[in-house]
């Protein structure tokens, strides 16, 4: 008997184990059904022999969003006209395209369940029918927050940003599902104002012919009869499609050699797809909404190979003339002649390309000789417009030569044209001791001539040059002079700017937390590990150009007996791989003037008010 009662207990317990071990995959075979068929949930399945996760969870969130395009199809009323091979508009297939520019990423809220792992992968995404308008208003939400960015841009005639960020607006919600319904404060629907708004900008843009020599053509930009900070456009040299970049009014287009016409043809970028391979959610609306059709960034400019002529070349040239960088008197410096002397003598050897007549000991120290070298193999470079150069006092009674303009050319692969400021250092004896790429007027002003309590004209100059000689190695590709201006343990950021998730510690990652942002989480290097970036970076392009704008600069006065200051400027980076355009942080410390440091350096793609950063006193302990 007590032998029956044994066996009966062990029978119980063998079954209570066999249900344990059932009982989780019974769980999922009902949460699956109860998925499917409640009516409650998008979802999708990959199949059951994937090779790597990626390949599964990409093929789940594919079959997700068809059921969500084919579900939505019959009340998505998209903008964009794609046809099928009838040539009849497919309302589901051009539902699916807006619908899988959802990326996976934007899709934070889909739920991920791995069925099975290696060797063959199996994977479930769903999520529910009711987030499926989160997800659009979040769209519209980001959609909004460029138009801020664009009209901010526009304010500071920085005419590329502000066409970019227009553009991928109305991009943006033409993906919504009600795009008809979107509007901003005033009522306006903007699927149909956005694009009223970068025709009227486009056609305030004035393009005049300036001068001809050899195959460089100068052009000048104004936008509402002042000078255009910014612009990108391309134009066709007689051959082939360039690209070229506007700064502080100036352009320049190099044609073919032997091209006789006086006619040429612009077309102004709006659109700005390749900046967007940074942003997948971007990238990807770009690739799936029709290009909007803008006749009127289509521009002919007509030139006679002479100096400017008619009324609209000349008032053209005193509007970019009077853009200027507008230094105190006591900033500029008193008998500056050996070093003017020199300069006339450097312009000229610019000018006829003979540049053996002034490269010697005779003018230059052996840095500023070396760098002067480096400066003329940088593409093909020449000088632009009448220079109006100015001698500004420097720290220790040196002296800097600012008001020359290059424009430089590189021609591998597509043509690209852009045009710089450039500065020469005297020392002491009045030889070059260095040459830089200046940041331009408005940055320039903003450092060097602007009013701010606080700080002194000696750390303005100090900041000033350390920022032109930041700017300059990397166009340059200094590598071993960027090595010395970061600290050992400098925080650097490279990269955008990720949703901020909350966080059960309130310090956590402050170091690099934006108020008013959200937080950086990605590409944190230490020094080693950005220099090795770099070697990369130099290695892979071509030429590197960088434009500083829209400077800020604050003083961090909690820290006695050091000179430390957080800077934000606008910069636009290009390079012949890659682009893109945003606003970068440095945390300097000039305490010691021969060698200021960069504590941290980040970047962001929106502007932020310097009185708003997280705690930026804090950024530095020591």
């Amino acid at each position: 008997m007590a032998a029956t009662v044994q066996n009966t207990m062990q029978n119980m317990k063998n079954i209570l184990l066999l249900l344990m071990l059932l009982f989780p995959a019974v769980v999922a075979a009902q949460n699956w059904d109860h998925i499917r068929n409640s009516g409650e949930y998008y979802y999708g399945d990959s199949d059951d022999k994937c090779k790597t996760l990626e390949e599964a969870t990409n093929q789940a969130i594919s079959n997700l969003s068809k059921m969500i395009a084919v579900n939505v199809s019959s009340t998505f009323t998209q903008v964009v006209n794609e046809k099928n091979s009838n040539g009849d508009i497919d309302s589901e297939s051009r539902v699916l395209n807006c619908v899988k520019s959802y990326s996976q990423a934007t899709l934070t809220n889909v739920e991920k369940w791995v069925v099975s792992g290696a060797p063959d992968f199996h994977v479930r995404c769903y999520m529910k029918r009711s987030e499926l308008s989160r997800i659009f208003s979040g769209r519209i939400d980001k959609a909004k927050d460029m138009l801020q960015i664009a009209e901010g841009a526009l304010q500071k005639r920085k005419i590329d940003m502000a066409l970019q960020y227009y553009y991928w607006a109305y991009s943006l919600v033409r993906t919504v599902q009600y795009p008809d319904e979107v509007k901003d404060e005033k009522g306006r629907s903007l699927v149909n104002y956005i694009p009223l708004l970068i025709k009227n900008i486009i056609s305030e843009i004035s393009v005049a012919f300036e001068k001809r020599e050899g195959d460089y053509v100068d052009l000048l930009f104004t936008y509402k009869n002042e000078p255009v900070s910014s612009l990108d456009f391309s134009y066709n040299d007689g051959r082939a499609r360039c690209d070229a970049r506007v700064k502080d009014g100036r352009g320049m287009i190099e044609m073919v050699p032997g091209y006789k016409g006086n006619l040429y043809r612009l077309q102004v970028e709006y659109e700005y797809k390749e900046q967007a391979s940074g942003d997948s959610e971007m990238d990807a609306v770009l690739n799936v909404v029709n290009s909007m059709v803008m006749p009127e960034a289509s521009m002919v400019v007509k030139g006679d190979g002479a100096a400017a002529g008619n009324v609209a070349e000349s008032k053209a040239a005193k509007v970019v003339k009077a853009q200027e960088i507008k230094p105190l008197s006591s900033q500029l410096a008193i008998g500056a002649q050996e070093c003017e002397k020199r300069m006339n003598a450097i312009v000229g050897a610019i000018k006829s390309r003979n540049y053996s007549t002034v490269a010697s000991l005779s003018n230059f120290t052996l840095d500023g000789l070396e760098v002067f070298n480096e400066l003329i193999a940088y593409g093909s470079g020449r000088i632009i417009g009448t220079p109006d150069i100015r001698y500004f006092k420097a720290p220790d009674s040196t002296v800097v030569a600012r008001g020359l303009q290059m424009s430089f050319s590189f021609k591998r692969g597509t043509k690209t044209t852009f045009v710089e400021d450039v500065a020469f250092y005297f020392d002491k004896d009045g030889k070059v001791d260095n040459v830089a790429f200046g940041l331009g007027v408005d940055a320039t002003n903003g450092i060097l001539c602007k009013k701010a309590s606080g700080w002194s004209t000696e750390a303005r100059e100090i900041l000033m040059s350390f920022l032109e000689n930041y700017k300059t190695a990397y166009c340059l590709r200094r590598h071993e002079y960027i090595s010395t201006i970061f600290s050992d343990d400098a925080v650097i950021i490279v990269g955008k700017v990720l949703k901020r998730k909350p966080a059960a510690n309130p310090y956590q990652e402050r170091d690099i937390s934006i108020k008013g942002q959200e937080i950086i989480t990605y590409n944190k290097y230490n020094k080693a590990d950005y220099l090795t970036h770099l070697e990369r970076v130099f290695r892979n392009n071509e030429f590197i150009n960088i434009r500083f704008s829209d400077t800020g600069v604050q003083k961090m006065t909690k820290f006695e007996g050091k000179e430390i200051y957080a800077i934000q400027l606008g910069q636009e980076y290009n390079s012949s791989i890659y682009a893109d355009k945003g606003y970068l942080f440095l945390l300097v410390d000039i305490t010691d003037k021969n060698e200021p440091l960069i504590k941290i350096r980040t970047w962001q793609p929106n502007e932020v008010d310097l009185d708003s950063i997280y705690n930026a006193g804090d950024f530095y302990r020591n």
